[in-house]
């Protein structure tokens, strides 16, 4: 009987090891906020947002010119477009459920549409040193400053190896109960 119940263990610990090799990476998702009015703070609405995969973070935290999507004001930047010109994240390795800490971008949307901009999760005061955003018209080298960007809330979505433990521990339970 004990040598029935480890053999289901281990059995169960290297089903469950084998499927955490080739799950997908953790994404984090964030809204990005916007206030066009420097002195309401607290008048932020929900223009974009951005989603990141850990599989392409650096050592330091660093996500650099790639993103699995991000939307800016109702515009889907491609990630494998070569016009865009930077793409800067970062995150606290730490602390992952906080979201994203940094991100700079200046990117292209179409030829004649650029969005560039700043956010700092740590700024001491948002709408001073926030005052980031700019849109660009490239046909008529038009610079439009347009107001103060923010983070939304963040949403780290968990790697798929969690979801297999828990049913691979359920599946034991269950062969369990049917042997008593």
């Amino acid at each position: 009987m004990l040598n029935k119940l480890i053999l289901r263990a281990f059995l169960s610990i290297s089903l469950a090891l084998s499927f955490t090799g080739a799950v997908n990476a953790t994404l984090i998702s964030q809204d990005i906020l916007f206030n066009s009015e420097f002195d309401a703070v607290d008048e932020f609405e929900v223009i974009g947002n951005v989603t990141i995969n850990l599989d392409t973070m650096d050592d330091a935290g660093f996500v650099e010119n790639t993103w699995e999507s991000f939307s800016f004001f109702g515009y889907e930047v491609d990630t494998f477009d070569p016009v865009f010109d930077t793409f800067l994240a970062a995150v606290d390795v730490n602390d992952l459920a906080a979201g994203l800490n940094f991100l700079y971008f200046d990117v292209t949307v179409f030829a004649d549409l650029s969005f560039s901009g700043v956010i700092d999760a740590y700024a001491i005061d948002p709408v001073l040193e926030n005052i980031t955003f700019s849109l660009f018209n490239n046909a008529n080298e038009a610079l439009y400053d347009a107001g103060t960007l923010a983070f939304g809330k963040a949403t780290a979505v968990p790697t798929p190896a969690t979801l297999v433990l828990f049913l691979t521990a359920v599946a034991g339970l269950v062969v369990r109960r049917k042997n008593h």
